[in-house]
C-alpha cells in the first residue's frame, strides 16, 4: 500500500472531521504559532435563542453555526541556523539528503461516505429527552455584583426563582449555597443573564446546590481556585440534589488549593451534567465523581437514598487532564486521576442506572483509566476518546453497556481501548484505533481481565462471565485482544465473542496466557489479522471462531476511519451465533441498520444515512454560546511525518531507508538506519527553559539525540519494538535538530541469567543459577519468590522478584545474618569497568530497619565492591513502571584479572546497631509488616564498541512539554 498517498488522505480526513488533530501542512518551512492559553477575557460568541414558548421549560435549541476551531497548538518548526551544542556530541557528517522512491499507490475506499444527519442526540440509549435541549432562562432578578448574588440566594428559594448574574468579568470568586423545592415546570435556577457572558476569572469558587429541580446554567469559570469541590450537588449528608441540572457551564484551568479536588462532585439522584466544558486539571481526584459512599451502619433504604443514581453526563467537552506532579507521562502507580469515576469499590454492586453519552474526551492523561466505571447497569456509549492515557475501564459493577464509542489513540504511547471486569456486560460497535500500551497485560484493544476471586463490595477483580463482545473493530493496535488479562487466579468464562474485526494488528493479535480462550464460551465469526496470530500457542491459528484473514481496511479520506474497500475479502459475519439472553446487534458504528447478511466489525457497508460519527469540539459543549477551544497542558511539538507514513519525506537522511513492512512497527513503514554513519534528522522548535520528553518506538541499535543538548543510546533486542524516552531541558535553545541514528558506543550485557527472576518465581524460589542465603528454621531469614515485579506483569517466566524477609512468626531470628541472593557471572572481559544494578523495593518508609547490602566479590569471597542503599535515599532514583516501590540502585567496579565474579544482594537489619534484638521483636515493622524487601531486575553491563552490521529502527517519534512550566 502506498503510504505517501495514504498519509495525504489521512490529513484531509483529519481537517474535515476532527480539528483537534495535530495536522500539519505539507511544507515544514511554514511556522505555526501556538495560540496563547485561554485568557480571562475568553471571546464568547452569543447565540440568541428562539423566543421561549413557556418560561423555564426546555425548548428545542437553535443550532449554532459551525464554529471555526483551531488545531491543537503545536510548537512551530522554524528553520534557522543550528545552535552551538552545549554538550559535546559525536558529529554526524552530512551527506546529500536522499529522497525515498515513490511507494505504490494504495487501495482507497471508493466514493463519498453516505451523508450524516446533523442531530446527534443519541436518544435511543434511553437518556431522558429533556437533556438534549437547553432550558430557557427567564431571570427573576439580575445582579451586577458577586456579593449581591451571594446574599440573595438561600437553601429555601421558592419554586420558579431564577437569579441571574449580569454579563461581565468578575474577580471576586463565587461562593453559593442554594436550593429548595423546585418543580419540573418551575425549577430553582442560578444562571448567567446571557449564557457564556457572566465570567468569573479569579477568586475562589464553591457552589453547593441541593433540593429538587435545582439548576446552574451558563456561567464560565476560568482560572479560578477551589477547595475540595468546585461544584457539588449536596448541602450535607442526606441533604442531596434530586432532578438537578448543571448545563452550559465552562470550567477552564481551575486551580486546586490543595493536592486533591473535584470539579463536579455529584450526589443524589436523576441529576444531569450537559453541554458543558471541563478542561485543565492536574491534582488528585476525578474531574467528575459520582459519590456512592455509604456508612455501613445505615439501613438499606438510607443507603439507596444516599447513592448517586440515574446520573446523566451528556454532550460535554472533557479535556486536558494532565499527569500529576509536572510529569509528561503518568506513572504506573498514579491512581485517582480519571476524567470520570462513577462510584466506589464498596458499592459497585448497587445499580447506578446512569448514562455517559455523547461526550468528547481529549488528552485525558492522568492515569491508566479514562473513564472508571464502578457501578452497575450504567451505559457508556457514543463517546469519543482521543489522545489519552489508558482505557475506558469497567473496573467494578455488572451489566454495563459499552457501545458505539470511538477510541482513537492519536499517537499517545500509552493509549488503550476497553478493559472489562465483572459480569453481564454488552460491548458492541466500538471502534478502537491506535492502542499503544505495550508492556502490560492490563491494556490493549479489548482486554478481558482475569479474577482474583473478589466478590461484591470488594476492591479486587470480580469474575468476568456472561459478557457479549460483538461487532467491534480494532485497528493498528498492540495487544488487540486479551482474553485473560492481568495474570489473575481465575480465567474469564462464558463469553459470547462474535463478529469482531481486528486488522493491521501490531505484533500478535492475541495477548495470550497458557489458559487460552475463555472457558465455556461461544466464539464465532471473528476475522483477525496482524503481524502475528498469538503470543502463545494456547491460542493457535485455526482456532474455532477466528479466521486469520487480511481485511484490507484503509483509512477513508472523509473521516479518517479504517473501512473496507472493494478489494477487501468477504467480511460476512455469523448470522445466528449463540448470544444467550443478549439482544442482537442491529446497528453499526455509523448508526446504519445492519443488513440481513451482516458484516463483521463495527462498520456495515451501506448507502443508508449515517447518524453517528467521531465527535469534534463543535459537536459538544454549550449550544447557546461558543468558547474558543481550551488550550492543552501537555504540548506536542510538531514533528512532520513523525511516524514515517510518508516514507522519509521531511527528514534529512543518510544511509537510511524505509523499512520493509515485515520490519515496521506500525502501518507498514518505519525508519531504518543502516550503519554507524547513517541518520535521519529534522529541525524542531523548542520553548526555552522547558522540560521535554523525546520518545520513540525503537528496536536494534538506537540513538535518540537532541543535537547539542542531550542524547540516549543503547542496543536493544532487534526482534520487537520497545518504547524509549529521553528527558531533557531546553535551556536557552529555541530550536534544535532531532537526530535518529546508531550509538557510538553500546552498553553490553554480561551473561547474568534469569535477571528478572521470572524462572526463579516459576520454580517457587528454586534456581540452578541463583544461590540463596537463608535458613528460616535456624533464624537466618527466608528467601522466596514473589509475583511483584518492577517492569512486567505478564506472569510465568517473564516476571517475578525475590522476597527476602524475617518472618514475624519466628522467635529465634539472628538479625545479624544477611539473607539474600548471589550469582557467579562468567565470561567477563578483563580490566573492564562494570555497572551492577538491581531494583529494590522496601515499603517501610524512611524509618525502615532494613538496608540493602549489595556489590561484587571474587569467587573465593574476596570483596571487590561493597555498597549500601536505604529507601530514604532513593526518592529520585529510577523506579519500576508496574510496581513503583522498586527503586534502582547501582554500583561500579573493575573486573581486573577476573573473568568470573559473584554479584550479590542481601538484606541487612539494624545496620547502625542501635537496636537490641528485643527492640526489633517489639518494633511495629516486625510485628505488623514483617522485615521484608523485594529484589528484581538485576543487571551487569559494560560499555563496548558497536559491532559492524547493526541496524536501528525508529517509529512514532514524539516530543512533548507542558504549557504550565514557569520559564526561568
Amino acid at each position: 500500500m502506498n503510504k505517501s498517498v495514504l498519509a495525504i488522505l489521512i490529513s484531509l480526513a483529519l481537517v474535515g472531521c476532527n480539528d483537534s488533530d495535530n495536522h500539519v501542512e505539507e511544507s515544514p518551512m511554514v511556522p505555526i504559532s501556538p495560540a496563547n492559553p485561554i485568557a480571562p477575557d475568553i471571546p464568547v460568541v452569543p447565540i440568541v435563542p428562539a423566543e421561549p414558548t413557556e418560561p423555564d421549560i426546555p425548548v428545542v435549541p437553535i443550532v449554532p453555526a459551525e464554529p471555526t476551531e483551531p488545531d491543537i497548538p503545536v510548537v512551530p518548526i522554524v528553520p534557522a541556523e543550528p545552535t552551538e551544542p552545549d554538550i559535546p556530541v559525536v558529529p554526524i557528517v552530512p551527506a546529500e539528503p536522499t529522497e525515498p522512491s515513490e511507494p505504490d499507490t494504495p487501495d482507497t475506499p471508493e466514493g463519498a461516505l453516505p451523508p450524516i444527519t446533523e442531530d446527534l442526540d443519541f436518544t435511543a440509549t434511553g437518556i431522558p429527552l429533556g437533556v438534549t435541549t437547553i432550558a430557557t432562562t427567564n431571570c427573576s432578578e439580575v445582579f451586577d455584583s458577586i456579593s449581591s448574588l451571594e446574599k440573595a440566594v438561600s437553601t429555601e428559594m421558592p419554586a420558579g426563582t431564577t437569579l441571574c448574574l449580569a454579563d461581565g468579568e468578575y474577580t471576586d470568586g463565587l461562593e453559593l449555597k442554594f436550593g429548595g423545592q423546585g418543580t419540573a415546570d418551575n425549577p430553582i435556577k442560578i444562571a448567567a443573564e446571557n449564557a457564556g457572558q457572566a465570567k468569573i476569572v479569579a477568586g475562589k469558587v464553591s457552589i453547593s446546590m441541593a433540593g429538587d429541580f435545582v439548576q446552574l446554567q451558563g456561567m464560565v469559570f476560568n482560572g479560578v481556585s477551589y477547595d475540595s469541590s468546585l461544584i457539588q450537588t449536596r448541602h450535607g449528608t442526606h441533604n442531596l440534589c434530586r432532578d438537578c441540572r448543571i448545563s452550559e457551564v465552562a470550567i477552564i484551568d481551575a486551580v486546586a488549593n490543595n493536592t486533591s479536588g473535584i470539579l463536579m462532585h455529584l450526589y443524589g439522584q436523576r441529576n444531569w451534567v450537559d453541554h458543558s466544558i471541563l478542561s485543565g486539571k492536574t491534582v488528585k481526584n476525578p474531574m467528575i465523581s459520582f459519590n456512592r459512599w455509604v456508612d455501613s451502619s445505615w439501613d438499606e433504604d438510607v443507603k439507596l437514598a444516599e447513592l448517586a443514581r440515574d446520573i446523566v453526563i451528556y454532550k460535554n467537552y472533557i479535556a486536558n487532564r494532565a499527569p500529576a506532579d509536572d510529569k509528561l507521562y503518568a506513572g504506573s502507580s498514579d491512581n485517582d486521576y480519571e476524567a470520570i469515576r462513577t462510584g466506589l469499590s464498596d458499592t459497585h454492586h448497587y445499580d447506578g442506572n446512569s448514562f455517559i453519552i455523547g461526550n468528547l474526551f481529549e488528552q485525558i492523561q492522568g492515569e491508566a483509566e479514562v473513564i472508571s466505571n464502578k457501578g452497575s447497569n450504567n451505559v457508556i456509549s457514543h463517546n469519543t476518546i482521543r489522545n489519552s492515557h489508558g482505557s475506558l475501564t469497567n473496573r467494578h459493577g455488572h451489566s454495563a453497556k459499552i457501545e458505539h464509542n470511538f477510541i482513537l489513540g492519536d499517537g499517545h504511547p500509552f493509549s488503550g481501548g476497553i478493559r472489562l471486569v465483572d459480569d453481564s456486560h454488552t460491548v458492541t460497535n466500538n471502534y478502537i484505533d491506535g492502542a499503544r500500551y505495550l508492556n502490560t497485560t492490563h491494556h490493549g484493544g479489548i482486554v478481558i481481565l482475569g479474577s482474583d476471586g473478589a466478590g461484591d463490595a470488594n476492591n479486587g477483580y470480580q469474575q468476568v462471565e456472561n459478557v457479549h463482545v460483538a461487532h467491534n473493530t480494532i485497528v493498528d493496535s498492540v495487544n488487540s485482544f486479551n482474553f485473560d488479562g492481568g495474570d489473575k487466579q481465575h480465567q474469564p468464562t462464558n463469553i459470547y465473542l462474535a463478529n469482531n474485526l481486528v486488522d493491521h494488528a501490531i505484533g500478535p493479535v492475541f495477548k495470550a496466557t497458557d489458559r487460552g480462550v475463555p472457558t465455556a464460551s461461544n466464539i464465532a465469526g471473528n476475522i483477525v489479522y496482524g503481524q502475528a496470530f498469538s503470543s502463545n500457542e494456547s491460542i493457535a491459528q485455526g482456532q474455532t471462531g477466528f479466521d486469520f484473514i487480511d481485511a484490507g481496511l484503509v483509512k477513508h479520506a472523509e473521516d479518517g476511519l479504517y473501512r473496507p474497500t472493494e478489494q477487501s475479502p468477504n467480511l460476512d459475519g455469523e448470522l445466528n451465533y449463540e448470544k444467550g439472553d443478549f439482544a442482537a446487534v442491529t446497528l453499526d458504528m455509523d448508526g446504519q441498520q445492519r443488513l440481513e447478511i451482516t458484516a463483521v466489525g463495527a462498520d456495515e457497508v451501506t448507502d443508508e444515512m449515517r447518524t453517528f460519527k467521531p465527535l469534534t469540539y463543535a459537536d459538544v459543549g454549550p449550544l447557546s454560546y461558543h468558547l474558543e477551544k481550551p488550550q492543552p497542558i501537555v504540548l506536542e511539538t510538531e514533528i512532520v511525518n513523525a511516524s514515517f507514513d510518508d516514507g522519509l519525506q521531511h527528514w534529512l537522511h543518510s544511509d537510511a531507508q524505509v523499512t520493509t513492512p515485515a520490519q515496521a512497527f506500525s502501518r507498514q513503514s518505519s525508519a531504518q538506519v543502516n550503519s554507524a554513519q547513517g541518520y535521519v534528522t529534522q529541525k524542531v522548535s523548542l520553548l526555552a527553559q522547558h522540560d521535554y520528553m523525546l520518545s520513540a518506538f525503537v528496536k536494534g541499535a538506537y540513538r535518540l539525540e537532541v543535537e547539542g543538548i542531550e542524547h540516549q543510546q543503547s542496543l536493544l533486542d532487534d526482534s520487537q519494538y520497545q518504547w524509549v524516552s529521553m528527558p531533557f531541558n531546553s535551556g536557552d535553545a529555541t530550536e534544535a535538530n532531532i537526530v535518529l541514528s546508531q550509538p557510538d558506543s553500546v552498553t553490553l550485557k554480561a551473561n547474568l541469567i534469569d535477571a528478572n527472576l521470572g524462572e526463579f518465581r516459576t520454580a517457587s524460589g528454586k534456581s540452578d543459577v541463583w544461590k540463596t542465603y537463608e535458613d528460616d528454621s535456624a533464624g537466618l531469614g527466608d528467601v522466596g519468590s514473589s509475583g511483584d515485579s518492577a517492569f512486567t506483569d505478564t506472569g510465568s517466566e517473564k516476571s517475578g522478584s525475590a522476597r527476602v524477609r524475617f518472618k514475624k512468626t519466628g522467635t529465634n531470628h539472628d538479625f545479624t545474618s544477611l539473607p539474600g541472593l548471589s550469582q557467579v557471572v562468567s565470561g567477563l572481559p578483563l580490566h573492564t569497568d562494570m555497572s551492577y544494578s538491581l531494583y529494590y523495593c522496601d515499603n517501610k518508609g524512611e524509618n525502615s530497619l532494613s538496608s540493602l547490602h549489595f556489590g561484587a566479590r571474587e569467587v573465593d569471597g574476596t570483596p571487590i565492591v561493597d555498597s549500601y542503599a536505604h529507601v530514604k535515599d532513593l526518592g529520585d532514583a529510577p523506579q519500576g513502571n508496574v510496581k513503583s516501590c522498586f527503586k534502582q540502585v547501582t554500583t561500579q567496579f573493575n573486573t581486573g584479572e577476573s573473568a568470573s565474579i559473584e554479584v550479590f544482594a542481601v538484606m541487612e537489619i539494624n545496620k547502625d546497631g542501635q537496636l537490641t534484638d528485643d527492640d526489633i521483636y517489639a518494633h511495629s515493622q516486625f510485628t505488623s509488616n514483617e522485615l521484608e524487601v523485594r529484589l528484581d531486575e538485576f543487571s551487569l553491563t559494560y560499555e563496548g564498541e558497536p559491532e559492524a552490521g547493526m541496524v536501528g529502527y525508529f517509529d512514532e517519534v514524539r516530543l512533548v512539554t507542558r504549557s504550565d512550566q514557569d520559564a526561568e
